[in-house]
């Protein structure tokens, strides 16, 4: 019966006509009727409300940090996001629905902050949908933009670009206050890792410094430490012998004082 009843409510969304837009109230009886509610979509109960937004725009899987969300159904009908802009309380629904119960995957990269598919400067506003969201799953890049400076041989502190600024935006004005899950990790490129190799003990003061911005956030639930990720062959750069010993140490070195500092960042942000 639900398989009947969907279509009909679609097609019934659909039919709003901009004449009836435009009607124009003669006298005080068609004014007490427009403002009587007339979309009967939201005489239902919530429940049902929700699963007829979920068949008009269901949630396809993507990966949200490298592709752009899918526009289409898993029957091939186009979705049409734009349907819910028609009222302030589906919108408001949809918007709960879509941005309050999966994790979001984001990258902070010196290249930019990536969200869905786009790339936002560090340097700029943040996106508006940052304010929505409530489980994020964030990684860090650990590499410089300079990072090419290693074919040179110089001991330059690249390790860590300055994301401070953009994190602390994060934080600011109460601008993520609806986050209460956090996913973080940190991605290693192969300068990175060298870097570290020869000066392991700075990269607590290190993270510490740049991250600074993540206490600004208050009353988590839940923060988890999800690992590190090597952002470039280690064999392509490193000389062989390097990559078949040190810089595995040097990874899992990184790794556990990566997830102790993750740990204490946890205890100070959790409500």
């Amino acid at each position: 019966m639900f398989e009947s009843v969907v279509p009909s409510f679609t097609a019934l969304v659909r039919q709003i006509t901009t004449a009836e837009l435009r009607n124009t109230p003669r006298d005080t009886s068609s004014t007490a009727n427009l403002i009587q509610p007339s979309f009967p979509l939201l005489s239902l109960p919530l429940e049902l409300r929700l699963q007829i937004l979920r068949y008009l725009c269901p949630n396809v899987y993507c990966d949200g940090l490298y592709q752009t969300p899918k526009v289409l159904r898993t029957d091939g009908v186009v979705c049409s996001p734009s349907i819910f802009l028609i009222n302030r309380q589906l919108y408001a629904e949809v918007r709960e629905e879509w941005y309050g119960h999966v994790y979001y995957r984001a990258r902070i990269h010196p290249t930019g902050f990536h969200l869905h598919g786009c790339v936002w400067s560090l340097y700029r506003e943040l996106p508006r949908t940052l304010g929505y969201i409530k489980n994020l799953d964030l990684e860090v890049q650990l590499e410089s933009p300079g990072s090419m400076l290693w074919a040179t041989h110089r001991k330059e502190p690249i390790g860590l670009y300055c994301c401070t600024e953009f994190l602390e935006k994060c934080a600011r004005d109460g601008r993520m206050d609806k986050l209460r899950k956090l996913k973080l990790g940190f991605g290693v490129s192969s300068a990175c890792l060298e870097y570290y190799r020869d000066r392991i003990g700075d990269l607590r003061a290190d993270l510490e410094r740049e991250m600074k911005g993540l206490r600004g956030l208050k009353g988590l639930a839940e923060v988890q430490f999800t690992g590190t990720w090597q952002g470039c062959a280690l064999h392509n750069i490193l000389p062989e012998e390097t990559s078949r010993s040190s810089a595995t140490g040097t990874l899992h070195a990184m790794t556990k004082i990566m997830a102790g500092f993750v740990d204490e960042l946890a205890e100070a942000i959790r409500g």
